[in-house]
């Protein structure tokens, strides 16, 4: 008969050896993620540039402006917005001085 010191022992060895495997794998799967990230954003790197502006864009939004305007139009500068989130706390600061400048209309 073995004694419960040795059981314990075993018991705690085999838990801490698949423990070990499954960090093992966790590795493993997470470098694979980071080749195929890697991969991923190397192919779309070389296909859109830094600014995100491509000569596609621009032949659109220029041939867009020639059917509004109805007149040719050449594309000297474009100005890309940020998206709202980025700008809540100015826009919230402007709105306050804004409303601040309101004077009531007099009864």
């Amino acid at each position: 008969m073995m004694s419960p010191y040795v059981v314990a022992l075993i018991c705690m060895s085999v838990v801490m050896c698949v423990m070990t495997l499954l960090v093992g794998v966790l590795y493993a799967l997470q470098a694979v993620s980071r080749r195929q990230t890697a991969a991923a954003t190397a192919a779309g790197a070389a296909a859109v540039p830094e600014d995100g502006i491509t000569p596609e864009l621009v032949v659109v939004l220029a041939a867009a402006a020639h059917a509004a305007l109805g007149k040719a139009v050449v594309v000297r500068r474009i100005h890309v917005l940020r998206p709202a989130g980025q700008e809540t706390w100015s826009r919230v600061g402007r709105i306050d001085i804004l409303r601040s400048h309101r004077m009531e209309p007099k009864r």
